[in-house]
């Protein structure tokens, strides 16, 4: 009796199933490796979008006679944002900072600086503090590394998103200092004239990498003092 020669080979019929599941797997995994270290920019970035809708600074123009009801702090919904301290501390309402100043640190030590914005923002030991006539110069990183965000020392990845007019506040020795936004400046890394000691007026800087996350430029915020102890300037 002769056979056909026909050879049946089995073959499973999930197996193709695995493979395809095998492989949504594999690109699952690519896809976090990617966006993963982006989660905390996009949560920052979110978060900000949401205060921008339901908890943003009241607007409100200095007054001329009564400085007492002046509160930069005050948010829409009539609560008052406390400062972490008020020794020496900074407060920019309208991106959420509220971060501690460290104060004295060397621009030009990187040891003793990156130790410094560990811990917040930075003051540098070349510029002027807020109780003297000069400019104080504040500096944090944007990010810690490409692409990845940690709360305490990018403390400036926001900074970006402000406008002129925007308020921010210094606290010292338990006084009150309120800056308002003149203008936004991107410059070379190797442009550090900004750095040095800036007597007469006022004025306060803050600067951080750009783009986030990079070091071939720096993103300088420039503003004026317009509030000082409850008087306005």
């Amino acid at each position: 009796m002769r056979t056909s020669g026909v050879i049946y080979v089995y073959r499973p019929k999930h197996r193709h199933s695995l493979n395809q599941k095998f492989g949504l797997a594999l690109l699952a995994l690519a896809l976090g490796g990617l966006t993963g270290p982006m989660l905390p920019a996009i949560r920052l970035e979110a978060n900000y979008a949401y205060n921008q809708i339901f908890s943003k600074p009241k607007e409100q123009s200095l007054p001329k006679s009564v400085p007492v009801l002046f509160d930069p702090l005050k948010i829409e919904n009539g609560s008052i944002i406390s400062p972490i301290n008020t020794e020496f501390s900074l407060i920019v309402p309208k991106i959420g900072i509220n971060a501690p100043v460290i104060p004295a640190v060397n621009p030009a030590n990187p040891g003793e600086y990156l130790e410094a914005l560990q811990k917040g923002v930075a003051h540098s030991s070349t510029s002027f503090f807020p109780d003297q006539n000069g400019t104080v110069y504040l500096f944090s990183h944007s990010t810690n590394y490409d692409w990845f965000v940690k709360d305490l020392n990018a403390v400036f990845y926001l900074i970006k998103n402000l406008e002129e007019g925007d308020l921010i506040v210094l606290f010292y020795k338990g006084n009150r200092y309120t800056y308002r936004l003149r203008e936004k400046q991107v410059v070379s890394a190797k442009s550090v004239s900004y750095i040095a000691p800036q007597q007469g007026g006022k004025r306060l800087i803050l600067q951080t990498c750009w783009p986030p996350g990079t070091t071939t430029e720096r993103l300088l915020i420039f503003a004026d003092l317009v509030e000082e102890y409850g008087t306005t300037i």
